[in-house]
């Protein structure tokens, strides 16, 4: 079977499409991460990456065969560096930003897969590629995946794509702080923030999508620097899309609820807080590392965001999110010392290291 299969990679390079697109239609049950030939396409991956590309952009049977071929193969490591050429992430970019590309979202699959790696992350924030009308007029790699990632959702750009596992990509660039910069710096064409293009989705249904949303915002406020601006109600005011999942039904005394961000005031009985416990502490994550700044740890105690992680404390089921509120609250309510205003609370989130 093995010399049946290396027969078969090499059909994926034939001049005749019906060959290269017939191959394409079996490869892809050998590229199961269980399949006991998974291994013998890692030691091909060199021949099977541009093939499977090209394939890519032919019948849509074949295409979609091609591409969930190099989605299960990109799950390893080894892999992803074969990635990490520019012209091979410019196609995987431009068939995301095709408004007719039938593989458009197992390509934002593969890419967030391909992330995972460092070097890719840091090729994409630098990545250009040309224009796309109707998304935007910049030449941006990741300037182009934010506002298809925006505008594209629901399928209203492409119909065969949401874009939600764009989310995952983002929130792997801002693993790294060149990635972070990006979100929190304005863009050239557009003058906006991309972190404000992709906040407003934290209450998304779609779980893959205010997921990786969640994790964005998380990772962002490492940027310790940058405190002010993402609490600044005029600039990133990102404080009430962190608590708006975080938010039930609760009400407030009137005098509490004043100082809370407009955005989260008045929720009504019908207010669902957010159901994973896996994102709850994702967005408790971001309040204790806006805790980590005095400037922080001032704004959370002056919107009264002890009350919300109260109310969430007092029905909170998951033991990492009841340590994490916690932890807050004691940053939040603890008094402050010289030496804490100037730098560190004196009760250190140690567990928020950059990475």
């Amino acid at each position: 079977m093995e010399q049946q299969l290396d027969e078969l990679i090499g059909f994926l390079s034939s001049p005749r499409p019906d060959v290269r697109q017939l191959a394409a239609t079996y490869i892809v049950d050998f590229s199961e991460p269980r399949s006991e030939y998974f291994n013998q396409l890692i030691n091909n991956i060199d021949k099977l990456v541009k093939p499977l590309l090209i394939i890519c952009h032919e019948i849509p049977v074949a295409a979609s065969k091609a591409m969930n071929t190099l989605v299960n193969l990109s799950t390893d490591a080894t892999v992803c560096r074969q990635f990490n050429d520019e012209d091979i992430l410019s196609m995987i970019v431009r068939m995301i930003t095709s408004s007719s590309c039938y593989v458009a979202d197992p390509a934002s699959m593969l890419l967030s897969n391909l992330t995972k790696n460092a070097d890719i992350c840091k090729l994409l924030t630098t990545l250009t590629v040309g224009e796309v009308p109707g998304i935007c007029s910049s030449q941006m790699a990741m300037d182009q995946l934010t506002d298809v990632f925006v505008k594209g959702m629901d399928k209203k750009y492409n119909k065969n794509a949401s874009y939600n596992f764009l989310s995952s990509v983002f929130a792997d660039v801002t693993n790294y702080s060149f990635g972070r910069s990006y979100f929190l710096e304005r863009t050239t064409y557009d003058g906006k923030l991309p972190i404000t293009k992709i906040m407003v989705f934290s209450e998304y249904p779609e779980v893959i999508r205010r997921g990786g949303v969640d994790s964005t915002m998380k990772n962002v406020c490492f940027a310790k620097d940058k405190h002010k601006e993402i609490l600044d109600p005029n600039e990133t005011n990102m404080l009430p899309y962190i608590l708006l999942p975080l938010c039930g039904p609760e009400e407030f005394e009137m005098e509490d609820m004043e100082s809370m961000p407009e955005e989260i005031q008045l929720l009504g009985e019908d207010k669902k807080r957010e159901y994973d416990p896996k994102l709850r502490s994702i967005l408790l994550e971001a309040i204790n590392l806006l805790c980590t700044t005095y400037y922080g740890r001032e704004v959370l105690r002056a919107k009264n965001v002890y009350y919300v992680i109260r109310e969430m404390h007092k029905v909170e089921t998951d033991d990492t999110c009841i340590e994490l509120s916690e932890r807050a609250v004691q940053l939040i309510q603890g008094e402050e010392s010289s030496n804490t205003k100037d730098g560190q609370p004196e009760n250190d989130v140690d567990a928020f290291e950059e990475i």
